[in-house]
């Protein structure tokens, strides 16, 4: 098979429901969908076999984000929205053609940093649920 391959962006990320979202993709400087995974200990029986753990899985959705203090922006929202559970959809390509949709619960973000600095945070957002990777929604 060939290698396939895509580059991060130009892309796009909202959050929020239809009508009354929030486009953060402006203020991305690194996005990611991660998942982690948690599995019981197998069960070992007399017989020798062992009994598979159960295994589930989560999915956070992680970025850096350039901090904006406008009226109605970024650190608003996330102060406003804290502990909300809101639907989003992450595009990290828009030549790729897909996207990734979900719900998440907002954490509201720090404010601040380094004197002279233009100030970022980090988030990490738990998914509600599984996220559904599908076709490009811009």
């Amino acid at each position: 098979m060939p290698i396939k391959s895509y580059k991060v962006g130009p892309g796009t990320l909202t959050i929020g429901l239809v009508g009354d979202t929030v486009d953060f993709t402006a203020q991305i400087t690194k996005a990611t969908v991660k998942w982690s995974k948690q599995q019981e200990d197998n069960v070992p029986v007399l017989s020798g076999e062992e009994l598979a753990g159960e295994r589930t899985y989560s999915a956070t959705l992680t970025a850096t984000l350039i901090q904006d203090l406008t009226p109605d922006g970024l650190v608003d929202f996330t102060w406003e929205n804290k502990g909300a559970e809101v639907p989003w959809s992450y595009t990290p390509s828009t030549a790729a053609g897909r996207s990734i949709t979900g719900v998440l619960v907002v954490d509201p973000i720090d404010v601040g940093g380094d004197v002279k600095s233009r100030p970022t945070s980090d988030i990490e957002w738990a998914c509600v649920g599984e996220p559904v990777l599908g076709d490009d929604l811009t």
